[in-house]
């Protein structure tokens, strides 16, 4: 073995998990240590955006997104 520790990395645009030492693409997400740590990762993701959406820290975030809600002409 040469010592050199691959990674699992889950890319986002083709929803599959690979095995690589450095970030494969810009749209992967990882490293993980496992193939089914990568392959859970996009629910993992959701529920920590979502967990903090329901946070005090993204009380000045969704301000400014309504506000910018209410700036924004759609027609």
């Amino acid at each position: 073995m040469s010592g050199t520790q691959s990674y699992y990395w889950y890319t986002l645009s083709t929803q599959t998990v690979v095995r690589a030492d450095e970030r494969p693409t810009e749209d992967s997400i990882g490293p993980f240590s496992t193939a089914a740590e990568a392959e859970d990762s996009p629910a993992l993701l959701i529920e920590h955006a979502r967990a903090w959406l329901e946070s005090e820290e993204s009380e000045p975030y969704r301000a400014m997104a309504a506000e910018a809600d209410e700036n924004t002409d759609y027609a």
